[in-house]
């Protein structure tokens, strides 16, 4: 069964979270160290491969007013050079508030999270995952 990942693109590393093959649900994939669109294309035909992706959901992290900053618009020009690399279709998703979220469910259970980074970006990929999915039930 197909699946559908999200990516959640910091400056240092790259989140990513999966759906079940039904796409009701997001699941912690892994973390990818910045090292470069190259490097972070191959990686990404690899999980698309082996996972069986047929979508890719990046967040774009848009002003809590909704506009654009330096930071929105790097990775606007990041998903355009994604498109040019990948052979699945790409959407965008709003990713406002999801690191925050992402370190409030750390804390939740107990978890420091300027010692859990990795994990505070696979989380924000879950949450704008499980957004998309929620909102695009069939």
């Amino acid at each position: 069964m197909s699946k559908i990942m999200a990516i959640d693109i910091g400056e240092k590393r790259i989140g990513v979270a999966l759906s079940d093959g039904l796409h009701m649900f997001a699941h912690p994939f892994k973390t990818i160290a910045w090292k470069g669109i190259e490097a972070l294309t191959g990686e990404l035909n690899r999980i698309i491969s082996d996972e069986d992706v047929t979508l890719l959901i990046i967040g774009i992290p848009y002003t809590m007013q909704g506009g654009h900053s330096q930071r929105t618009e790097q990775v606007l020009q990041l998903s355009e050079e994604l498109k040019q690399r990948i052979d699945v279709p790409i959407k965008m998703a709003d990713e406002r508030l999801t690191t925050v979220m992402a370190e409030k469910a750390l804390h939740r259970v107990g978890k420091k999270p300027s010692k859990h980074r990795q994990m505070i970006d696979q989380i924000a990929a879950v949450y704008i995952l499980q957004n998309y999915l929620d909102m695009n039930k069939d």
